[in-house]
């Protein structure tokens, strides 16, 4: 069974600003007006990311989310690998836990659109070129439905950008919110830095949110 939770209408602005220290890669933020796609139980997503500017080191991962609001910190499978969904060379594989929760905000129906953040130790370092992220086996404590923010690439600023993406059994989808955290270009700048957000203005009008089920 697979749901795709779609945010239809939406007054939500968003302006973001990412931190360079620690970024590696980054795909964009929420945008208020797609898909969410679920990576638990036995789904997969899988988006590209690009490494530019020498060896970087990949230590963390920053995402955006919808989730019921009594809902905290995920966790999922991490793989890092040349081709979609684990294929080719990996270089990371790894279950990791969203340990720290940012930037949450309600929609109409109940759910929460919160940003999710996990570090890691000994993660991989990669040449100039362009890879695959995937998240699958997702967890969370009560069990319940949630997914990985589609936004095409909504306001990305690194090479490579937006992402090409990928899903279980659907196959080619739009891109989704999230940066690649670690060391970019061998520099030594310590540990990551989370991914800051800057919200202005005004919320937003509504956020009727559709959920279709698809028996596979």
């Amino acid at each position: 069974m697979k749901t795709r939770m779609i945010p239809t209408l939406a007054f939500f602005l968003l302006c973001t600003t990412f931190a360079t220290a620690g970024t590696v890669y980054e795909n964009g933020s929420v945008s208020g007006d797609y898909a969410s796609w679920r990576f638990d139980h036995q789904g997969w997503v899988s988006d590209t990311f690009t490494v530019s500017g020498g060896n970087s080191t990949i230590d963390g991962l920053s995402i955006w989310v919808l989730i019921f609001m009594t809902d905290h910190n995920p966790g999922a499978e991490v793989v890092i690998s040349s081709q979609v969904n684990g294929g080719g060379n990996v270089y990371f594989d790894r279950q990791v836990q969203f340990s720290t929760e940012s930037n949450c905000y309600a929609n109409y129906w109940g759910y929460n659109e919160c940003q999710e953040t996990a570090n890691w130790t000994n993660g991989p370092t990669l040449p100039d070129g362009t890879y695959w992220i995937t998240l699958k086996n997702g967890t969370i404590p009560s069990g319940a439905d949630f997914g990985w923010d589609q936004n095409s690439g909504f306001g990305c600023q690194s090479a490579g950008c937006p992402s090409q993406a990928q899903i279980d059994q659907v196959g080619t989808i739009p891109s989704e919110a999230f940066t690649i955290l670690g060391n970019p270009g061998g520099t030594n700048e310590g540990s990551p830095k989370t991914t800051g957000l800057l919200t202005f203005g005004a919320g937003f009008l509504g956020l009727v949110t559709i959920i279709r089920r698809k028996m596979v």
